[in-house]
């Protein structure tokens, strides 16, 4: 049975409605570019739908363009979701919290000492690294914890990452985007998006935003999925919403504005079922309300699991990808996704029209970490 054209051509098909196919939709449209963004599930399913929203930058040493290109995502994400919100009359949840973390052992707090240093003159003023050995608030972290004291950074942020999608979601539908979900993709070649019932989408480009499932649709592009879990909880006391984010060896304590409290979070490289919570989620929840006092008698109202995508390398895959004619990627960005993606978004519609995005650091591009087809 012969495909058939599903609608008229379009400038821009952006395949996968996560946080970055959302962002890419959303500036495509403002650029006056046609758009069909198709999503194989419902807007923000997959790991975007989640619960933590941790902004957080690297450490300030060993600066490079990785760092950079996260500095600027964090630093400017602020203002595009007040866009964002006037736009669409929707909250985001975003707020600059910063974060606190608990030294446990001596090596660290040398190193943390380094970070404060190199804070100084990485990161633009007033943002800065510090170690403390007073906590700033022992309902949340408590004294004994910090054996070898704290570190302290002003640059961190949170966003309730549901609430964002939404508005994301309503300021893409008011561009007059057209939306196609549940609707899977089988291929993209020569300028048409095949659809799994065989029907078929023309468009200028596609740019391929679908997260670690986007490595399964290109063969060609390196990476994979990284089971998270995480959890919401509800105090039995009012918290502080804008209380820091909380971290330690891997869990995340994260109050949000609207008095819920996120939990998190596990990374599974093997897994079989990638929606189910189990006993590892146990354990970090256990962890959490074992640092943070704040947690006490709190109750459990969602467990939630993710697959976050992780490019070979760890870096994102942002541009044309060699040997596919007219297809783009913007994947990979693991767990600093939320920070970068309007980033991400902006720099592969650049890519899109030609232009260079000087902002993109070289290890991003697909053309320097993946071979071309041949044959």
């Amino acid at each position: 049975m012969p495909s058939v054209s599903i609608a008229s051509s379009r400038d821009i098909a952006v395949i996968g409605g996560g946080i970055v196919g959302l962002w890419t939709a959303f500036l495509a449209a403002r650029q006056g570019l046609s758009v069909t963004l198709l999503e194989k599930r419902t807007i923000g399913a997959g790991a975007s739908g989640g619960l933590l929203g941790a902004l957080m930058p690297h450490q300030p040493t060993g600066w490079n363009a990785k760092k950079q290109f996260q500095l600027e995502g964090l630093l400017s994400l602020e203002a595009e979701i007040e866009d964002i919100e006037s736009l669409t009359g929707l909250r985001a949840g975003y707020r600059r919290c910063g974060r606190l973390m608990p030294i446990r052992h001596a090596e660290k707090r040398r190193l943390s000492e380094q970070w404060a240093r190199a804070s100084q003159e990485s990161w633009p003023a007033p943002f800065r690294w510090q170690v403390t050995d007073e906590t700033p608030d022992p309902g949340w972290l408590p004294q004994d914890q910090m054996q070898h004291g704290a570190n302290i950074d002003s640059l961190s942020a949170r966003v309730d990452p549901r609430a964002l999608i939404a508005a994301l979601h309503e300021a893409v539908t008011q561009s007059g985007i057209e939306m196609l979900e549940n609707t899977e993709v089988s291929s993209v070649e020569n300028r048409a998006v095949t659809l799994t019932d065989g029907s078929v989408l023309a468009a200028g480009r596609a740019i391929l935003t679908a997260g670690w499932e986007s490595f399964d649709l290109i063969d060609s592009l390196s990476g994979r999925g990284v089971k998270g879990q995480a959890a919401l909880l509800c105090p039995a006391r009012p918290v502080d919403p804008s209380a820091p984010i909380l971290y330690d060896n891997g869990t995340y304590v994260i109050a949000h504005e609207n008095g819920l409290v996120a939990i998190g979070s596990t990374s599974e490289n093997e897994f079989d079922d990638p929606a189910s919570t189990d006993e590892k989620l146990e354990a970090v929840i256990a962890h959490a309300m074992e640092i943070c006092p704040a947690l006490e008698d709190a109750e459990i109202i969602e467990r939630w699991a993710g697959i976050r995508p992780r490019a070979d390398g760890r870096e994102p895959l942002v541009g044309p990808l060699p040997g596919h004619d007219d297809l783009l990627v913007a994947t990979g960005g693991f767990k600093i996704s939320f920070a970068i993606a309007h980033l991400m978004a902006r720099a592969v519609l650049m890519q899109a029209c030609g232009k260079t995005p000087d902002f993109l650091p070289d290890q991003f591009l697909p053309e320097n970490r993946i071979k071309p087809r041949t044959g």
